[in-house]
């Protein structure tokens, strides 16, 4: 909240520790000029921004007195701000309020410990804000007609509810020589010494309840543009019906070219939409690389800045939206990409997110779109674009290209291009970069026609086949047809894979960039963005740069190549998610696997990971499938990845199936069992079960048995018998067998793992290892070996695994009662749990949070960071989250009865089974 009370919300939790107390009671016009804020303070900060930072803090104040008197006041404001019809008196006596509410904050001592008249005054201020509560909710309940009608009524009562509250203000005999600034300058310095630690916890807190990282990365709107003609009117009419008293929903509708984007930002950029629309409620959307309804939903995420635990579902965005009733404009750019891209049904689901954003009254939306309808069953206000005028066309092309503006051809040209803006700016830059006359321009055209149309977005392009300097460079036209394919372009470096058969790259870039058809910024060739205005559906060569990038956490090259995935994260999903059931491409679907294993180690999405299992299924089943033993162990592998990402969301049984029919596939291949594969998914179901914790032991051991024969069946295979030591350790540390047995078992996979340089599995050795001496409290012991497990983790990049073993060490560094040291690994943990999403690992890290706090004699952290902790457990479906819910729970409520920490209040704590397990 801007202005004087910035610092306030979720800061200030306690009243400042002197009293104010005075000599001499002056009548309530003294403090009225000495108290009373400025207009401009008002305008600022007025009483339902005030009232919003109050609600805010009055949880957290731990002195229940003045909690309920400053509840109590938030209800006084937002009765004010809803009684308009009487503004002026209203918000004097919201004014009033406003200066109490300080005063009494300021006068309550930090302590808590005020006097029985000091407590007994509060409360009859109190009943009085109760008292002129009721007079309000009477005003308000009255109909429209009778407001008015009865409006010097009501503005008496409004009076006699100030004179009640002056009496009183008097008799609490608050006639103080300070000034509001002075007050508020005095409550900051008395809680500066808790901000900084408490907004550390609370924006932990914020984030745990909004735990995944942006799905994509967010992109600023564009300028208005700056050459911008003829289409005034057209703003002008849009602008209008935006500010409307209802939230609108108009589409620019119209054929390529016509520039419905520049208009949408004139309108964004109009002084009108500015006043109406706060800056940050204004969001564009671009669209163009959305090429299904998975990618608009994360797309939407990411430029309206709402982070979630999923993107799966628009569910929290909406719940966002709605939380707050400020009206918000979005504008939704190049719709006809998610809405004409894809098949019919996710036509029909992009159509439910239209229809879910409509339904919100407080939202008004603006769509641009090519094509010659609006989108979905939603009343559209629609605006399709003409032609420019003659005029417009005309100044459009001398201002582009000012050599022909006294070319008397320059009317039927700018005619002869039916007026189209893009098809002007695309021949003003033809002819500039070749020197032409609008003459020649126009006989160009005549002869060469509909060849110089081009296939990108259906838009005219008059420099694709014609202009001088491309014909001299065939590989400016080779590469201008592939990035005219790639929804977001792509680095300078990454064009190698993109285009694998060009010669040369510097050359093409520079000429397609003087024929203005593509776009390049300003940082180094290698790094900088490269990319065209629009779009076309096309499969470039992605498969092999996904398929080339393809490894695992135990491989070398892992974190290189989510690196290099990462940076073209957008442009693969889109294309990849193209891929359907008719797809004839084997490497495709190789490709699409890959690659929803890449996203289940970095951002994990059932949505890709589903639509493969669906994509390989269909390709199995083609009667005419040519390699059938591929196409089956597609499937298994495609089932393997889900059941991996949903492991990885925490949707245990979920994942459960999907390891258990991969298993069941790689067993069941026609060319003969694939072992290994098979002895890795029973590996996953074992550590499925023992986190749903449905079976003990003994249920257990088959499957032991199995993967153990599985993954060692072939003793050259060192990897694969490395995993089935590790894993039958790791059922022994489960099952709570001999130590010894364990460590052994466990102590031999670790050599072998690194004696084949596998970072992540010899850290999960060492993680089992560590923990196995942290059961027996010998923590001493488990923690170099947990140091030891995330150093290799951290090597290996899978970032989940970095989460476990730093809350492991957070672990032992709280139970040797190092309390800085375990915030140190608890914040390293959470950024990683948080990084993938992970529901479990982010609960239990707020869990240990809250502890620690606690230890360092923080309540309110504490109280925060457990709270959040519960939310997170309360999430999820498994045994231990609802164990560690409860301890939240029973914390939570030995937090509430006491006003500060000691020791004997921390030693009431219940601690996670997970610090010595």
């Amino acid at each position: 909240m801007p202005g004087c009370f910035a610092w306030c919300p979720r800061q200030v939790k306690t009243p400042s520790q002197s009293i104010i107390e005075t000599k001499s009671s002056k009548r309530l016009s003294d403090l009225e000029n000495q108290v009373t804020p400025s207009t401009a303070m008002y305008a600022i900060d007025g009483g339902l921004a005030f009232a919003e930072a109050l609600e805010s803090v009055s949880d957290l104040i731990p002195i229940p007195l003045l909690s309920n008197f400053v509840g109590v006041a938030i209800k006084v404001l937002e009765a004010c701000e809803e009684a308009t019809i009487i503004e002026e008196n209203v918000k004097d006596l919201q004014g009033r309020v406003y200066n109490l509410t300080l005063v009494v904050i300021h006068t309550v001592p930090v302590s808590g410990n005020t006097s029985v008249e000091l407590r007994g005054r509060i409360k009859q201020l109190q009943s009085l804000l109760d008292i002129i509560i009721a007079d309000l909710t009477k005003i308000k309940e009255q109909k429209k007609w009778l407001l008015v009608f009865f409006r010097t009524m009501n503005k008496e009562r409004i009076d006699k509810c100030k004179e009640r509250l002056n009496a009183a203000l008097e008799q609490f005999n608050v006639g103080s020589q300070l000034r509001v600034e002075d007050l508020l300058e005095k409550i900051k310095s008395d809680y500066s010494a808790f901000a900084a630690q408490l907004n550390r916890i609370e924006e932990a807190v914020h984030k745990t309840n909004q735990p995944h990282n942006a799905p994509l990365p967010r992109q600023d709107m564009p300028p208005p543009p700056h050459i911008f003609f003829g289409r005034e009117h057209v703003v002008d009419n849009i602008v209008s019906l935006l500010v409307s008293e209802h939230a609108s929903r108009v589409c620019i509708a119209g054929v390529g070219g016509m520039g419905k984007t520049s208009v949408a930002l004139a309108v964004i950029d109009s002084a009108t939409i500015k006043d109406a629309f706060a800056k940050r409620y204004i969001f564009w959307v671009p669209c163009v690389e959305a090429k299904s309804a998975d990618l608009l939903r994360r797309i939407l995420y990411a430029q309206l800045r709402i982070t979630a635990e999923s993107y799966d579902s628009l569910d929290p965005l909406i719940a966002e939206l709605d939380a707050s009733k400020e009206r918000r404009l979005l504008l939704l750019d190049n719709f006809e990409t998610p809405w004409l891209s894809g098949q019919p049904e996710d036509q029909t689901r992009v159509g439910d997110i239209l229809v879910r954003l409509a339904a919100l009254s407080h939202i008004s939306l603006l769509v641009t779109m090519t094509s010659g309808f609006a989108p979905g069953d939603i009343q559209w206000q629609t605006i399709e674009l003409p032609s420019l005028d003659p005029t417009a066309a005309r100044n459009t092309f001398e201002t582009l290209y000012p050599a022909v503006a006294d070319s008397p051809k320059l009317e039927e040209l700018s005619k002869a291009l039916d007026r189209n803006p893009l098809a002007i700016t695309l021949m003003a830059a033809h002819g500039k970069g070749s020197h032409a006359s609008a003459d020649d321009l126009l006989q160009e055209w005549n002869t060469t026609g509909t060849e110089m149309i081009s296939r990108v977005d259906r838009a005219i392009s008059m420099s694709v086949h014609r202009v001088e300097v491309m014909e001299s460079n065939h590989n400016a036209l080779t590469l201008f047809a592939i990035l005219s394919m790639i929804p977001a372009g792509t680095t300078g470096i990454n064009l190698r894979w993109w285009a694998p058969n060009l010669t040369s790259y510097l050359a093409p870039v520079q000429i397609l960039r003087t024929a203005a058809l593509i776009e390049q910024d300003d940082e180094s060739f290698e790094t900088s963005r490269i990319f065209v205005r629009t779009t076309i559906q096309y499969m470039p060569p992605v498969i092999r740069f996904v398929i080339d990038h393809r490894s695992t956490p135990d491989d070398s090259t892992f974190k290189s190549d989510l690196k290099a995935l990462a940076s073209e994260e957008t442009n693969i999903q889109g294309l990849l998610m193209q891929i359907d059931v008719h797809t004839s491409r084997p490497r495709a679907l190789e490709a699409l696997i890959a690659f929803a294993f890449y996203q289940s180690w970095t951002k994990p999405s059932t949505v890709l990971a589903s639509h493969a299992v669906m994509i390989a299924t269909a390709a199995h089943e083609d009667p005419d499938v040519p390699d059938p033993d591929a196409a089956a162990r597609r499937v298994a592998e495609a089932h393997q990845c889900l059941g991996k990402t949903l492991f990885r969301l925490d949707q245990y049984n979920e994942a459960y199936a999907h390891f258990e029919e991969a298993r069941g596939r790689f067993k069941d291949l026609p060319g003969g069992p694939d072992l290994p594969h098979a002895g890795e998914c029973s590996l996953e179901l074992l550590r499925t079960q023992m986190f749903i914790n449905i079976a003990d032991g003994d249920e257990l051991e088959p499957l032991v048995e199995e993967l153990k024969a599985s993954l060692s069946h072939d003793e050259n295979q060192k990897y694969h018998v490395a995993r089935g030591l590790f894993a039958v350790g790791y059922f022994l540390w489960w099952s709570r067998a001999e130590d010894e047995d364990t460590l052994n078992k466990l102590g031999t996979a670790k050599q072998i793992f690194e004696e084949l340089d596998c970072p992540a599995s010899t850290a999960e050795c060492l993680y089992v290892m560590a923990r196995t001496y942290i059961r027996r409290y010998e923590h001493l012991e488990g923690l170099p070996l947990a140091r030891e497990a995330l150093g290799k983790a951290e090597q290996s990049g899978d970032a989940l695994l970095i989460s476990d073993i730093a809350l492991t060490v957070a672990g032992c560094l709280i139970a040797l009662e190092l309390y800085d040291e375990a915030l140190g690994s608890v914040e390293q943990s959470l950024s990683s749990a948080q990084a993938v999403g992970n529901p479990l690992g982010i609960a239990q890290n707020l869990e240990f949070l809250g502890y620690c706090c606690a230890a360092k004699m923080d309540l309110p952290g504490a109280r925060i960071a457990y709270e959040g902790a519960r939310m997170q457990f309360a999430k999820i479906k498994s045994v231990q989250a609802r164990n560690s819910l409860a301890i939240c729970s029973v914390n939570l409520e030995e937090l509430g009865r006491i006003t500060e920490i000691d020791k004997i209040a921390l030693s009431a704590l219940k601690q996670s089974d997970f610090v010595h397990n």
